[in-house]
């Protein structure tokens, strides 16, 4: 802004310095020719066969004999003539004039720019008063182009930073909060469940097979609180950003026999009927993670079945994606609940064992890798999740 208006003063001194200079110019030659005139007159009015020669003698500019001197004149005391000294005090008053003209424009515009500068600085530390007290709702963005609005523009940009910083540290603190509630609430049943079977096996009156039945409830606790721990942590690595997926190519077919065959002993349990079509092609995926979710979507399935039930795994090769289909021939799932499926900790009626966690940490996995999963389902009759790999990742 003050090389604008340094600028501006510049330009308006400039023109101001043309015009003089043009009044000066045209106010001398004014005064040449009257001089001129008046001096020729004089000498034709008394020696009027002189005119030619004396005109001549003007526009030839021919030099001449000093003839000034014999009366007393030259070049240092001409201006003691009245109407040279004339002249001289009014070129020396417009002059004087020109500069102190130069000098007020120069110092107002200085005055108004820090006047500016003073009421801009003001705003601005009034807006940083607001943001330390943590308020980040004001506007202090300006649309000119000088270096104070750049700076309030780019002090506008800060603040947005740090509202979203600070909005996404109360949602962190808020998920924390929540994440933390959750898992105890997780905990809390199976902890419950082991100091009621402890407080059991404590009495004498059990015979061994009731103290074993009741061991072996102890140790279903146990491992369902070891999944749950073990899961949490996978889960967090996940969430918290810190897992880094190495994509491959690997066959889909080999993802799913080796998901199965890790599944094998609750899907023997069960007598499921395992069915596998179109799954003839690679996947660029990251091989251990993606087989976690697939084994999430798999065992959820397997929970939600009768035994005898059927679950139906199919591939799907187009131009445009690479999926693999889940469907079970289960009870399905509710309108109300597939909507919230895929919520963190989120049981729907029908899941018995489930702690809401499989599903959600899916999702994540396969979002990560820049795919899908869509769901459908008919009450009483299937569930089917399809998960989509973009051909863009290949």
């Amino acid at each position: 802004m003050k090389i604008k208006n340094i600028l501006i003063s510049i330009l308006i001194s400039l023109i101001l310095l043309i015009l003089i200079n043009v009044y000066l110019i045209t106010t001398y030659n004014n005064y040449i020719y009257n001089t001129l005139n008046n001096i020729i007159n004089n000498i034709v009015s008394k020696y009027p066969e002189a005119e030619d020669i004396t005109i001549e003698t003007l526009l030839t500019s021919k030099n001449s004999a000093d003839i000034l001197v014999k009366y007393g004149i030259n070049k240092n005391n001409i201006s003691e003539i009245n109407s040279i000294k004339e002249l001289n005090y009014k070129l020396l008053i417009i002059t004087s004039l020109i500069f102190l003209i130069i000098i007020i424009i120069y110092e107002g515009q200085n005055l108004i720019y820090n006047l500016k500068i003073k009421k801009e600085i003001k705003t601005i530390n009034s807006y940083l008063q607001e943001i330390i007290k943590g308020s980040y709702e004001l506007n202090i963005a300006d649309y000119n182009e000088d270096e104070l609005s750049i700076l309030k523009n780019d002090i506008y940009k800060v603040t947005i930073k740090l509202k979203e910083l600070s909005l996404y540290e109360k949602n962190e603190q808020l998920y924390l909060m929540n994440t933390l509630e959750d898992i105890s609430h997780q905990l809390k049943t199976p902890l419950t469940a082991l100091m009621v079977t402890n407080d059991i096996l404590k009495s004498t009156d059990l015979t061994v097979p009731e103290r074993q039945t009741f061991l072996n409830k102890e140790t279903k606790e146990l491992e369902k609180m070891e999944w749950l721990i073990t899961t949490l942590l996978k889960y967090s690595k996940l969430d918290s950003g810190t897992v880094k997926l190495k994509l491959e190519k690997i066959k889909a077919q080999k993802i799913i026999d080796d998901v199965l065959n890790s599944l094998s002993i609750p899907l023997e349990l069960k007598e499921i009927n395992i069915i596998t079509n179109d799954l003839n092609f690679s996947l660029n995926c990251d091989v251990n993670w993606t087989k976690e979710a697939f084994i999430n979507i798999i065992k959820n399935a397997i929970e939600h079945l009768e035994p005898k039930g059927t679950i139906t795994i199919k591939g799907e090769n187009n131009p445009l994606y690479k999926a693999i289909s889940i469907k079970d021939s289960g009870c399905g799932i509710a309108k109300q609940d597939l909507k919230n499926i895929f919520k963190r900790f989120y049981s729907t009626n029908n899941s018995k064992n489930s702690i809401g966690i499989g599903l959600n940490m899916a999702k994540l996995i396969i979002e990560k890798e820049n795919g899908k999963i869509e769901v459908t389902s008919k009450e009483g009759e299937f569930t089917e999740f399809k998960i989509i790999f973009p051909k863009s990742n290949y």
